[in-house]
Protein backbone atom coordinates (compact mmCIF):
# COMPACT_ATOMS: atom_id res chain seq x y z
CA UNK A 1 0.00 0.00 0.00
CA UNK A 2 2.90 2.39 1.02
CA UNK A 3 4.70 1.34 -2.15
CA UNK A 4 1.14 2.54 -4.20
CA UNK A 5 0.87 5.40 -2.66
CA UNK A 6 4.32 6.83 -3.46
CA UNK A 7 3.97 5.62 -6.59
CA UNK A 8 1.25 7.72 -7.26
CA UNK A 9 2.66 10.26 -5.60
CA UNK A 10 5.87 10.13 -7.97
CA UNK A 11 2.91 10.03 -10.99
CA UNK A 12 1.28 13.51 -9.58
CA UNK A 13 4.39 15.13 -9.20
CA UNK A 14 5.60 14.42 -12.69
CA UNK A 15 2.65 15.26 -14.13
CA UNK A 16 2.42 18.63 -12.56
CA UNK A 17 6.47 19.30 -13.15
CA UNK A 18 5.18 18.27 -17.34
CA UNK A 19 2.49 20.71 -17.12
CA UNK A 20 2.53 23.45 -19.74
CA UNK A 21 0.47 26.30 -20.55
CA UNK A 22 -0.06 29.11 -23.17
CA UNK A 23 -2.29 32.09 -22.50
CA UNK A 24 -3.07 34.67 -24.99
CA UNK A 25 -2.74 37.79 -23.57
CA UNK A 26 -4.53 40.17 -25.60
CA UNK A 27 -5.74 42.91 -23.76
CA UNK A 28 -2.69 45.42 -22.98
CA UNK A 29 -3.57 46.23 -19.37
CA UNK A 30 -3.40 42.31 -18.63
CA UNK A 31 -0.55 42.28 -20.53
CA UNK A 32 1.49 44.89 -18.33
CA UNK A 33 -0.15 43.30 -15.06
CA UNK A 34 1.13 39.76 -16.28
CA UNK A 35 4.51 41.00 -16.37
CA UNK A 36 4.55 42.95 -12.99
CA UNK A 37 2.79 39.90 -11.28
CA UNK A 38 5.81 38.03 -13.10
CA UNK A 39 8.33 40.08 -11.41
CA UNK A 40 6.98 40.52 -8.13
CA UNK A 41 6.40 36.59 -8.09
CA UNK A 42 10.14 35.73 -9.25
CA UNK A 43 12.47 33.99 -6.81
CA UNK A 44 15.45 33.62 -8.82
CA UNK A 45 15.99 35.13 -12.03
CA UNK A 46 14.89 37.02 -14.21
CA UNK A 47 15.74 38.00 -17.72
CA UNK A 48 14.20 40.65 -20.48
CA UNK A 49 15.71 41.45 -23.68
CA UNK A 50 13.64 43.86 -25.63
CA UNK A 51 13.94 46.00 -29.14
CA UNK A 52 12.23 49.18 -27.36
CA UNK A 53 12.48 50.02 -23.58
CA UNK A 54 11.62 53.76 -23.08
CA UNK A 55 12.05 54.63 -19.21
CA UNK A 56 8.30 56.66 -19.54
CA UNK A 57 5.74 55.95 -17.31
CA UNK A 58 5.36 52.35 -18.55
CA UNK A 59 9.46 51.69 -17.80
CA UNK A 60 9.83 53.22 -15.01
CA UNK A 61 6.86 51.21 -13.45
CA UNK A 62 8.53 48.20 -14.39
CA UNK A 63 12.20 49.52 -13.09
CA UNK A 64 10.80 50.32 -10.20
CA UNK A 65 9.58 46.69 -9.57
CA UNK A 66 12.78 45.32 -11.28
CA UNK A 67 14.73 47.31 -8.38
CA UNK A 68 12.45 45.49 -5.82
CA UNK A 69 13.15 42.55 -6.74
CA UNK A 70 17.11 42.89 -7.33
CA UNK A 71 18.10 45.08 -4.32
CA UNK A 72 15.82 44.04 -1.68
CA UNK A 73 14.72 40.42 -2.72
CA UNK A 74 18.85 39.14 -4.26
CA UNK A 75 16.78 38.74 -7.80
CA UNK A 76 19.43 37.75 -10.74
CA UNK A 77 18.06 40.77 -12.72
CA UNK A 78 19.47 41.21 -16.40
CA UNK A 79 18.37 43.23 -19.19
CA UNK A 80 19.51 43.63 -22.75
CA UNK A 81 18.04 46.65 -25.10
CA UNK A 82 18.71 47.46 -28.27
CA UNK A 83 20.83 50.68 -28.71
CA UNK A 84 19.19 52.00 -31.11
CA UNK A 85 15.56 52.22 -30.60
CA UNK A 86 15.20 52.06 -26.63
CA UNK A 87 15.68 55.09 -24.79
CA UNK A 88 16.85 54.76 -21.11
CA UNK A 89 18.63 58.53 -20.02
CA UNK A 90 22.30 57.65 -18.69
CA UNK A 91 21.22 58.87 -15.20
CA UNK A 92 18.49 56.21 -15.24
CA UNK A 93 20.86 53.06 -16.68
CA UNK A 94 22.83 53.86 -13.90
CA UNK A 95 20.61 54.16 -11.25
CA UNK A 96 19.12 51.00 -12.20
CA UNK A 97 23.15 49.38 -12.23
CA UNK A 98 23.51 50.81 -8.86
CA UNK A 99 20.59 48.83 -7.56
CA UNK A 100 21.79 45.42 -8.61
CA UNK A 101 20.73 45.43 -12.33
CA UNK A 102 22.43 44.57 -15.06
CA UNK A 103 22.46 46.19 -18.01
CA UNK A 104 23.94 45.63 -21.46
CA UNK A 105 22.77 47.57 -24.49
CA UNK A 106 22.65 45.14 -28.11
CA UNK A 107 25.48 46.94 -30.27
CA UNK A 108 25.14 50.79 -31.76
CA UNK A 109 24.32 51.82 -35.08
CA UNK A 110 27.45 53.10 -37.27
CA UNK A 111 26.63 55.77 -39.55
CA UNK A 112 29.47 54.43 -41.93
CA UNK A 113 27.75 51.59 -42.20
CA UNK A 114 23.68 52.03 -42.75
CA UNK A 115 23.29 48.35 -42.61
CA UNK A 116 23.74 48.17 -39.09
CA UNK A 117 20.75 50.19 -38.09
CA UNK A 118 18.76 47.06 -39.65
CA UNK A 119 20.45 44.55 -37.94
CA UNK A 120 18.93 45.03 -34.53
CA UNK A 121 17.87 43.09 -31.51
CA UNK A 122 14.01 43.12 -32.89
CA UNK A 123 13.15 40.45 -30.11
CA UNK A 124 10.40 40.96 -26.79
CA UNK A 125 11.26 38.19 -24.42
CA UNK A 126 10.29 38.39 -20.30
CA UNK A 127 11.58 35.60 -18.98
CA UNK A 128 11.21 34.57 -14.96
CA UNK A 129 12.87 31.74 -13.00
CA UNK A 130 13.19 29.06 -16.02
CA UNK A 131 9.41 28.47 -15.76
CA UNK A 132 7.58 31.51 -17.34
CA UNK A 133 7.61 33.46 -20.28
CA UNK A 134 6.72 36.39 -22.08
CA UNK A 135 6.70 36.77 -25.86
CA UNK A 136 4.83 38.88 -28.75
CA UNK A 137 4.71 41.71 -30.31
CA UNK A 138 4.64 44.51 -27.39
CA UNK A 139 7.59 46.33 -26.88
CA UNK A 140 8.16 48.35 -22.55
CA UNK A 141 6.39 52.00 -24.29
CA UNK A 142 3.69 53.92 -23.26
CA UNK A 143 1.56 53.13 -26.88
CA UNK A 144 1.63 49.52 -26.46
CA UNK A 145 -1.21 49.68 -23.56
CA UNK A 146 -3.02 52.57 -24.40
CA UNK A 147 -1.39 55.05 -22.80
CA UNK A 148 -0.21 57.09 -26.37
CA UNK A 149 -0.83 60.64 -26.92
CA UNK A 150 -1.33 60.49 -30.51
CA UNK A 151 -1.75 57.42 -31.39
CA UNK A 152 -1.32 53.64 -29.77
CA UNK A 153 -1.10 50.15 -30.77
CA UNK A 154 -3.24 46.74 -30.88
CA UNK A 155 -0.95 44.19 -30.08
CA UNK A 156 -0.90 40.69 -28.63
CA UNK A 157 1.62 38.86 -26.39
CA UNK A 158 1.62 34.67 -25.00
CA UNK A 159 2.23 33.67 -21.41
CA UNK A 160 3.73 30.60 -21.52
CA UNK A 161 4.38 28.40 -18.10
CA UNK A 162 6.77 25.26 -20.35
CA UNK A 163 10.03 24.31 -18.65
CA UNK A 164 10.80 22.67 -22.26
CA UNK A 165 10.02 26.08 -24.29
CA UNK A 166 11.35 28.88 -21.00
CA UNK A 167 14.81 26.76 -20.98
CA UNK A 168 15.66 26.88 -24.56
CA UNK A 169 14.58 31.01 -24.21
CA UNK A 170 17.02 31.51 -21.54
CA UNK A 171 19.83 30.24 -23.50
CA UNK A 172 18.90 32.13 -26.66
CA UNK A 173 19.08 34.66 -24.28
CA UNK A 174 22.64 34.23 -22.63
CA UNK A 175 23.84 33.48 -26.27
CA UNK A 176 23.54 36.93 -26.82
CA UNK A 177 24.33 38.54 -23.13
CA UNK A 178 27.64 36.75 -23.20
CA UNK A 179 28.68 37.59 -26.86
CA UNK A 180 30.94 40.61 -26.35
CA UNK A 181 30.75 41.34 -30.01
CA UNK A 182 26.79 42.30 -29.59
CA UNK A 183 26.13 43.18 -26.13
CA UNK A 184 27.78 45.80 -24.46
CA UNK A 185 27.80 46.86 -20.79
CA UNK A 186 27.94 50.64 -20.84
CA UNK A 187 30.26 52.50 -18.11
CA UNK A 188 28.26 55.42 -16.97
CA UNK A 189 29.84 57.96 -14.65
CA UNK A 190 27.88 57.61 -11.01
CA UNK A 191 24.88 60.13 -10.05
CA UNK A 192 24.61 62.63 -7.80
CA UNK A 193 22.36 62.58 -4.58
CA UNK A 194 19.68 65.10 -5.98
CA UNK A 195 19.69 62.84 -9.49
CA UNK A 196 19.10 59.71 -7.38
CA UNK A 197 16.55 60.98 -5.31
CA UNK A 198 14.49 62.29 -8.16
CA UNK A 199 14.70 58.97 -10.05
CA UNK A 200 13.45 57.48 -7.09
CA UNK A 201 10.36 60.01 -7.02
CA UNK A 202 9.97 59.52 -10.71
CA UNK A 203 9.69 55.56 -10.06
CA UNK A 204 7.78 56.18 -6.92
CA UNK A 205 5.12 58.22 -9.40
CA UNK A 206 4.88 55.62 -11.73
CA UNK A 207 3.27 53.18 -9.94
CA UNK A 208 0.93 55.34 -8.42
CA UNK A 209 -0.14 56.63 -11.74
CA UNK A 210 -0.25 53.48 -13.55
CA UNK A 211 -3.03 52.03 -10.93
CA UNK A 212 -4.70 55.28 -11.15
CA UNK A 213 -4.71 55.24 -15.26
CA UNK A 214 -5.02 51.51 -16.06
CA UNK A 215 -5.74 50.20 -12.66
CA UNK A 216 -2.56 48.07 -12.47
CA UNK A 217 -2.52 46.42 -8.68
CA UNK A 218 0.79 45.33 -7.53
CA UNK A 219 1.94 42.12 -4.45
CA UNK A 220 -1.44 40.26 -6.24
CA UNK A 221 -0.30 37.31 -5.92
CA UNK A 222 -2.05 36.04 -9.29
CA UNK A 223 -1.34 32.49 -10.70
CA UNK A 224 -2.11 33.02 -14.86
CA UNK A 225 -2.07 29.49 -15.15
CA UNK A 226 -5.48 29.34 -12.99
CA UNK A 227 -8.61 28.50 -15.04
CA UNK A 228 -6.67 27.68 -17.97
CA UNK A 229 -6.38 24.15 -19.76
CA UNK A 230 -3.21 23.07 -20.08
CA UNK A 231 -2.01 22.33 -23.79
CA UNK A 232 -2.30 19.03 -25.65
CA UNK A 233 1.55 19.38 -26.48
CA UNK A 234 4.13 21.48 -25.13
CA UNK A 235 4.84 24.91 -26.32
CA UNK A 236 7.96 25.43 -28.86
CA UNK A 237 10.45 28.44 -28.90
CA UNK A 238 12.04 29.76 -31.78
CA UNK A 239 14.56 31.80 -32.37
CA UNK A 240 17.59 33.28 -34.53
CA UNK A 241 21.52 32.04 -33.38
CA UNK A 242 24.79 34.88 -33.21
CA UNK A 243 26.71 31.85 -33.62
CA UNK A 244 27.32 28.60 -35.89
CA UNK A 245 29.82 25.84 -35.17
CA UNK A 246 32.65 24.64 -37.55
CA UNK A 247 34.14 20.96 -36.49
CA UNK A 248 32.01 21.01 -32.79
CA UNK A 249 33.48 24.65 -32.27
CA UNK A 250 31.02 27.41 -31.37
CA UNK A 251 32.00 30.58 -33.21
CA UNK A 252 30.14 33.86 -32.19
CA UNK A 253 28.99 36.04 -35.21
CA UNK A 254 28.26 39.96 -35.05
CA UNK A 255 25.26 39.05 -37.00
CA UNK A 256 22.54 36.71 -37.12
CA UNK A 257 22.93 33.04 -38.87
CA UNK A 258 20.62 33.48 -41.63
CA UNK A 259 20.40 29.88 -42.86
CA UNK A 260 19.35 28.73 -39.13
CA UNK A 261 16.52 30.53 -36.63
CA UNK A 262 12.99 31.81 -36.61
CA UNK A 263 12.39 32.12 -40.40
CA UNK A 264 13.61 28.45 -41.40
CA UNK A 265 11.72 27.20 -38.17
CA UNK A 266 8.39 29.27 -39.09
CA UNK A 267 8.14 28.05 -43.20
CA UNK A 268 8.39 24.60 -41.92
CA UNK A 269 4.85 24.77 -40.36
CA UNK A 270 3.76 27.30 -43.36
CA UNK A 271 5.31 24.10 -45.39
CA UNK A 272 2.93 21.76 -43.95
CA UNK A 273 -0.19 23.35 -43.51
CA UNK A 274 -3.02 21.32 -45.68
CA UNK A 275 -6.14 23.40 -45.14
CA UNK A 276 -5.83 27.03 -43.74
CA UNK A 277 -3.43 30.22 -42.79
CA UNK A 278 -4.83 32.76 -41.12
CA UNK A 279 -1.70 35.65 -40.56
CA UNK A 280 -2.26 39.12 -38.52
CA UNK A 281 1.02 41.34 -39.24
CA UNK A 282 1.91 44.67 -38.73
CA UNK A 283 3.69 44.80 -41.87
CA UNK A 284 3.31 42.81 -44.86
CA UNK A 285 6.21 42.69 -47.98
CA UNK A 286 7.18 39.06 -47.97
CA UNK A 287 10.69 38.38 -49.55
CA UNK A 288 10.71 35.44 -52.19
CA UNK A 289 10.92 32.52 -50.04
CA UNK A 290 7.51 33.58 -48.10
CA UNK A 291 5.95 34.18 -51.24
CA UNK A 292 7.09 30.78 -52.67
CA UNK A 293 5.78 28.71 -49.41
CA UNK A 294 2.50 30.92 -49.28
CA UNK A 295 2.15 30.34 -53.02
CA UNK A 296 2.39 26.58 -52.68
CA UNK A 297 0.03 26.64 -49.37
CA UNK A 298 -2.20 27.96 -51.99
CA UNK A 299 -1.56 25.39 -54.73
CA UNK A 300 -2.25 23.00 -52.40
CA UNK A 301 -5.68 24.49 -51.47
CA UNK A 302 -5.13 26.29 -48.54
CA UNK A 303 -6.72 29.50 -47.74
CA UNK A 304 -4.25 32.12 -47.00
CA UNK A 305 -5.71 35.59 -45.32
CA UNK A 306 -3.64 37.92 -44.14
CA UNK A 307 -5.08 41.36 -41.92
CA UNK A 308 -2.68 44.02 -42.04
CA UNK A 309 -2.53 47.58 -41.51
CA UNK A 310 -4.71 49.95 -43.68
CA UNK A 311 -2.86 53.73 -44.91
CA UNK A 312 -4.57 55.39 -42.04
CA UNK A 313 -3.75 53.13 -39.07
CA UNK A 314 0.01 52.44 -40.38
CA UNK A 315 2.97 54.41 -38.61
CA UNK A 316 5.35 53.40 -40.81
CA UNK A 317 4.81 55.14 -43.87
CA UNK A 318 7.32 53.78 -46.26
CA UNK A 319 6.80 49.97 -45.14
CA UNK A 320 2.79 50.86 -46.56
CA UNK A 321 3.84 52.41 -49.28
CA UNK A 322 6.02 48.95 -50.19
CA UNK A 323 3.21 46.54 -48.98
CA UNK A 324 0.91 48.80 -51.55
CA UNK A 325 3.20 48.17 -53.98
CA UNK A 326 3.43 45.01 -53.64
CA UNK A 327 -0.24 44.19 -52.79
CA UNK A 328 -1.60 43.33 -56.11
CA UNK A 329 0.76 40.60 -56.54
CA UNK A 330 -0.13 39.53 -53.72
CA UNK A 331 -3.54 39.16 -54.95
CA UNK A 332 -2.94 37.62 -57.92
CA UNK A 333 -1.11 34.65 -55.95
CA UNK A 334 -4.36 33.85 -54.20
CA UNK A 335 -3.53 35.56 -50.90
CA UNK A 336 -6.91 36.88 -49.16
CA UNK A 337 -5.88 40.22 -47.59
CA UNK A 338 -7.92 42.83 -44.94
CA UNK A 339 -7.00 45.97 -44.12
CA UNK A 340 -7.41 47.16 -40.60
CA UNK A 341 -9.30 50.44 -40.19
CA UNK A 342 -8.61 51.34 -36.34
CA UNK A 343 -9.04 52.86 -33.92
CA UNK A 344 -5.19 51.62 -33.13
CA UNK A 345 -2.49 50.51 -35.32
CA UNK A 346 -2.33 46.61 -36.23
CA UNK A 347 1.20 45.49 -34.66
CA UNK A 348 0.15 41.93 -33.99
CA UNK A 349 2.74 39.13 -35.31
CA UNK A 350 0.48 36.00 -35.67
CA UNK A 351 -0.74 33.33 -37.43
CA UNK A 352 -3.29 29.95 -36.85
CA UNK A 353 -2.41 26.95 -38.70
CA UNK A 354 -5.14 24.04 -39.33
CA UNK A 355 -7.07 25.65 -36.89
CA UNK A 356 -4.85 23.68 -34.50
CA UNK A 357 -1.64 25.52 -34.25
CA UNK A 358 -1.07 29.24 -32.98
CA UNK A 359 2.32 31.05 -33.28
CA UNK A 360 2.71 34.31 -31.64
CA UNK A 361 5.76 36.01 -32.54
CA UNK A 362 7.95 39.09 -32.67
CA UNK A 363 8.57 38.23 -36.68
CA UNK A 364 7.26 40.87 -39.30
CA UNK A 365 6.31 39.54 -42.97
CA UNK A 366 9.54 41.48 -44.12
CA UNK A 367 13.36 41.14 -45.12
CA UNK A 368 14.32 43.03 -42.15
CA UNK A 369 12.87 39.91 -40.09
CA UNK A 370 14.23 37.24 -42.18
CA UNK A 371 17.33 38.39 -42.95
CA UNK A 372 19.08 40.70 -40.64
CA UNK A 373 16.71 41.66 -36.88
CA UNK A 374 16.89 39.04 -34.17
CA UNK A 375 13.30 37.71 -33.61
CA UNK A 376 11.38 34.99 -31.19
CA UNK A 377 8.56 33.51 -31.70
CA UNK A 378 6.50 30.79 -29.60
CA UNK A 379 3.62 28.25 -30.47
CA UNK A 380 1.98 25.33 -29.67
CA UNK A 381 -0.28 22.38 -31.51
CA UNK A 382 -3.52 23.31 -29.69
CA UNK A 383 -7.31 22.70 -30.96
CA UNK A 384 -8.34 24.69 -27.68
CA UNK A 385 -6.37 27.25 -27.66
CA UNK A 386 -6.25 27.60 -31.79
CA UNK A 387 -9.92 28.06 -31.44
CA UNK A 388 -9.64 30.98 -29.32
CA UNK A 389 -7.24 32.60 -31.24
CA UNK A 390 -9.51 32.45 -34.16
CA UNK A 391 -12.22 34.51 -33.10
CA UNK A 392 -9.93 37.17 -31.67
CA UNK A 393 -8.66 37.30 -35.34
CA UNK A 394 -12.31 37.04 -36.33
CA UNK A 395 -13.06 39.74 -34.00
CA UNK A 396 -10.15 42.84 -35.51
CA UNK A 397 -11.87 41.51 -38.92
CA UNK A 398 -14.99 43.23 -38.35
CA UNK A 399 -12.75 46.84 -38.13
CA UNK A 400 -11.53 45.59 -41.28
CA UNK A 401 -11.85 45.71 -45.11
CA UNK A 402 -11.44 43.34 -47.62
CA UNK A 403 -9.39 43.56 -50.86
CA UNK A 404 -11.04 42.25 -53.48
CA UNK A 405 -9.24 40.60 -56.23
CA UNK A 406 -9.41 43.59 -58.63
CA UNK A 407 -7.40 45.29 -55.94
CA UNK A 408 -10.07 47.75 -54.47
CA UNK A 409 -11.26 47.74 -50.92
CA UNK A 410 -15.02 46.13 -50.45
CA UNK A 411 -17.03 49.18 -48.65
CA UNK A 412 -19.59 48.42 -46.19
CA UNK A 413 -20.42 50.07 -42.67
CA UNK A 414 -17.87 50.55 -39.83
CA UNK A 415 -17.56 51.26 -36.63
CA UNK A 416 -17.70 54.90 -35.78
CA UNK A 417 -14.04 55.02 -34.21
CA UNK A 418 -12.23 54.29 -37.62
CA UNK A 419 -9.31 56.05 -38.49
CA UNK A 420 -9.82 58.89 -41.45
CA UNK A 421 -6.60 59.31 -43.83
CA UNK A 422 -5.09 62.58 -43.11
CA UNK A 423 -3.87 64.70 -46.09
CA UNK A 424 -0.36 64.13 -44.43
CA UNK A 425 -0.33 60.56 -44.48
CA UNK A 426 -1.66 60.05 -47.83
CA UNK A 427 0.74 62.78 -49.01
CA UNK A 428 3.71 60.18 -48.25
CA UNK A 429 2.17 57.24 -49.08
CA UNK A 430 1.82 58.50 -52.48
CA UNK A 431 5.71 60.30 -51.72
CA UNK A 432 7.30 56.58 -50.15
CA UNK A 433 5.24 54.69 -53.09
CA UNK A 434 6.89 56.45 -55.95
CA UNK A 435 10.83 56.85 -54.60
CA UNK A 436 12.47 54.38 -52.35
CA UNK A 437 9.66 52.25 -51.29
CA UNK A 438 9.86 49.84 -54.41
CA UNK A 439 13.89 49.00 -53.43
CA UNK A 440 11.95 47.44 -50.44
CA UNK A 441 9.84 44.28 -52.62
CA UNK A 442 12.97 43.80 -54.77
CA UNK A 443 14.68 42.37 -51.07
Amino acid sequence: MVKYFLSVLFILSFYELRADFFRILDDETEALQCRIDMIEQAKSEILLSYYILNDDLVGMTIFSALVEAARDRKVKVCLIVDAVNSKIRKPVMRYLQDNGIEVRVFKPGNILQPISYAKRMHSKLFLTDSENLIVGGRNIKREYYSLGKDFNFLDRDVFVKSRSATETARKHFYSIWDNEKIAKHKDLKPISVDEKLEIENKLRLARIKIQDLKNIKFATSTDWTLNQKQTDNPPVFEHDNYHIYKGGKKIELDYKDTDEGSTKSLLKIINQAHKSILMENAYVIPTLKWRKALKKAIDRGVKVRILTNSAQTSDLMIAQAAYRNARKKLLKMGIEIWEYQGPKTLHTKSTVIDDSISIVSSYNLVAFSERWSTEVAVWVADTTIARYHTRIMEQNLQHALRIDKNNNQVKHRMPDDTKKLTCRKRTSLFINRYSIAWTMTLL
